[in-house]
């Protein structure tokens, strides 16, 4: 079965029955479903129940003219849209500019010729139905975008994710390394408390005491510092559960510069964060923003550490330097490495995907940080340092207040 499409609305305006009969005549073959109004109250009551697709407006009408109509019309957001052309008498220059000025967007003169005002009538309804489908058209493209938006966030979610399970992966050794410390730790003291409570109470049972509470002090701080170290890789491993949130800077630096305690150990090198007493609140998905920062000093730290090093007047090696600072509209972080930098060629490439200059690299770190920097609307890039090494940048927009 075939649809046509609905037939055209036009509504007839004009206080003069001969007049409307004439414009009727003329456009009733035209295959349009015409509408009669002989005052302009009628007329507006008309256009607000049945929407017409175009109004002929007669200008010189008793109690409310053209001109007042047509600024009714053009208030109302549900019926602004509807194309009026003016009818009149009137064929100087200032009436038809003043049509214009009040929203028209033609004018036919009396009398009618009846091959012009079907012609008028045709191309007005024609880019009508035009106006409509271009309308819909970006009504479909404008939802296929907010699709595609959403499918991409979910791609680059699940590549985030995936990202920061792999560095866990290859930081696994180190983390066990860590949380076996303060467990080691613990079952010592557990055994020193043991032996304590074992032991007859006489004449030390003042000191044993003393030495018990300290022992059970001790085994309690060890047990702080193995929780803590699981609950930041919980932390970082878990999947967002609702984007962003208002994140104060200096502490999630500090904690990233925690995370990476592995990465300075088995890269002999050293870590030190620079920041201000205070910062600006910024809006970010934390563990995206974290997720950042940990690849560019784990970055660092290993070019810093595939380099020749020398030392600085104390002796100690170069080290890798995180720093932060605000300007009226951003928060900067820097990290700052003391490697032998990239070559030019490396440089155009550092944020295409699949690109690596590491021998075992995957080529999605540095790509994936520019998708989440850019994510949260800050701007992420690099500079070459006056001295040796590269800074890695990133922004993140401060929080309105």
């Amino acid at each position: 079965m075939v649809f046509s499409e609905p037939r055209s609305q036009v509504l007839l305006v004009d206080d003069n029955p001969q007049n409307l009969k004439v414009l009727f005549d003329t456009l009733e073959g035209s295959d349009y479903r015409l509408l009669l109004a002989n005052n302009g109250k009628k007329a507006l009551a008309i256009a607000e129940k049945l929407k017409p697709d175009l109004i002929l407006l007669d200008i010189m009408m008793p109690e409310m003219d053209g001109y007042e109509v047509c600024d009714t019309l053009k208030s109302n957001p549900s019926l602004r849209d509807i194309p009026v052309i003016f009818l009149s008498a009137l064929d100087d220059v200032e009436s038809k500019v003043k049509g214009f000025e009040k929203g028209g967007i033609d004018y036919i003169a009396k009398p009618f010729q009846p091959k012009e005002v079907v012609s008028r009538v045709a191309t007005q309804i024609k880019l009508r139905r035009l106006e409509q489908q271009l309308k819909e058209k970006n009504r479909e493209l404008s939802a296929d975008n907010i699709e595609m938006q959403l499918k991409l966030e979910a791609q680059r979610e699940h590549l985030a994710h995936f990202s920061r399970l792999s560095t866990m992966g290859e930081m696994a050794a180190g983390f066990a390394h860590e949380v076996n410390q303060p467990l080691t730790a613990i079952t010592n003291y557990a055994r020193v408390a043991l032996r304590l409570l074992g032991e007859d109470l006489d004449d030390n049972t003042v000191v044993n005491k003393k030495m018990l509470a300290t022992t059970l002090n001790k085994l309690e701080a060890q047990s702080h510092r193995a929780s803590d170290v699981i609950q930041r890789i919980r932390g970082f491993v878990k999947k967002p559960q609702s984007g962003k949130t208002i994140v104060d800077v200096r502490s999630l630096l500090s904690d990233v510069v925690q995370f990476a305690e592995v990465d300075v150990k088995n890269n002999k090198g050293q870590v030190v964060l620079k920041l201000p007493d205070e910062l600006p609140t910024v809006e970010a998905d934390a563990i995206q923003v974290q997720q950042v920062a940990l690849n560019l000093i784990r970055n660092a730290l290993e070019a810093t550490s595939a380099c020749p090093q020398e030392t600085d007047g104390a002796g100690d090696p170069l080290h890798v330097s995180v720093s932060a600072y605000a300007d009226k509209q951003m928060i900067w972080v820097e990290v700052k490495d003391q490697g032998c930098g990239f070559t030019e060629d490396a440089e155009q490439k550092l944020f295409h995907p699949f690109f690596t200059t590491k021998g075992d690299g995957m080529g999605i770190g540095l790509s994936l940080c520019q998708s989440l920097i850019q994510a949260q609307g800050g701007k992420i890039g690099f500079r070459r340092n006056p001295d040796k090494g590269i800074t890695f940048y990133f922004s993140l927009p401060i929080c309105a207040r």
